[in-house]
């Protein structure tokens, strides 16, 4: 598995495992991991933690944006986490990082997500 996964708070908090995310094999196969874990979970807030991750392909990119576009599909919101600073810039060159919502680390996307305002 290339991933690992648990819920907690009302939200499904999901890790990455591979520290290399370039291979095509592996990336098809986190993305189809992913995609099961939205599927089958009740969870409609989700944290991605790409802590172990150090170096990720272009097509994983898009594999994400396919993982957010799916999210969206079962009304679930997104958060991504501990994202290493070489890939945090590719999101900024690209501007994925206005479609993704990035948190610093797991406790902050869990706090932002538990937050309430005036209407919530």
């Amino acid at each position: 598995m290339a991933i690992a996964s648990h819920a907690k708070d009302g939200i499904l908090f999901v890790r990455i495992d591979d520290a290399r995310l370039l291979e095509e094999s592996r990336i098809e196969q986190l993305e189809q991991e992913l995609l099961t874990s939205l599927n089958n979970s009740v969870e409609e807030r989700v944290v991605i933690n790409f802590a172990k991750v150090q170096f990720m392909s272009s097509s994983m990119l898009g594999k994400l944006v396919k993982v957010h576009k799916k999210a969206k599909e079962f009304k679930v919101k997104v958060k991504f986490c501990s994202i290493a600073p070489d890939i945090q810039e590719v999101f900024k060159i690209t501007r994925l990082d206005k479609l993704f919502d990035i948190e610093k680390d797991e406790e902050t996307a869990r706090k932002a997500f538990l937050k309430r305002g005036i209407f919530g």
